[in-house]
């Protein structure tokens, strides 16, 4: 359908895929496992460690949360009825992280593991040592009237994968992290975003 060239310009400008930016918290999961890093990274050798501020500049791809309405179904007299139930806002984001020369990112991700569960000692801590909460941040190169922040709950790594290497190529190794949140909220101060 063709539009009128006064509704085109009227239009606002799309925001930019460059224009989105995540945080992590470091308290207190990033935290303890950059601590029980240092740690072990004296008997194993893996000393190097990323911050939460690497992650962010290393990250190359990242996923959006998302809602779903679960459904119910109905039948009357043969003819099926769904019917929304419930809002879900918990899922999965996923990020995609360059590594660096020392391995830094995988020591990071598989420590902030480690601490959820210790497959060599066999322990599992409270989810309140581990979670954090992550950020994203859109059009805040925009200016702060045009930035929009979305805040993950109960956020923490639940998997990582070095993706294919090519002995022969010189690209740079990416990992792909999954991080489990129970819920988003538009804004920290929301009541929603307590739960």
């Amino acid at each position: 359908m063709l539009r009128s060239l006064n509704e085109i310009r009227g239009l606002r400008d799309p925001i930019k895929q460059n224009q989105v930016d995540f945080i992590i918290s470091d308290f207190p999961g990033v935290n303890l496992a950059r601590i029980t890093q240092q740690i072990w990274g004296k008997v194993s050798g893996n000393k190097e460690i990323a911050t939460t501020k690497e992650l962010r500049l290393r990250a190359t791809m990242l996923t959006y949360p998302g809602t779903k309405i679960k459904q119910s179904e109905l039948v009357l007299a043969g003819f099926k009825r769904r019917l929304g139930t419930v809002q879900d806002k918990s899922g999965v984001f996923t990020c995609k992280i360059t590594e660096d020369n020392g391995g830094s990112v995988i020591n990071l991700i598989q420590a902030w593991c480690d601490i959820i569960h210790n497959n060599m000692l066999g322990y599992r801590l409270p989810n309140a040592f581990y979670n954090v909460y992550c950020q994203i941040e859109l059009g805040g190169h925009c200016g702060p009237q045009h930035k929009r922040t979305i805040y993950l709950k109960n956020f923490y790594p639940i998997e990582y994968s070095v993706n294919e290497i090519d002995a022969s190529s010189s690209n740079p190794i990416d990992i792909t992290v999954k991080f489990n949140y129970d819920f988003f909220a538009e804004n920290s101060w929301s009541l929603m975003s307590v739960i």
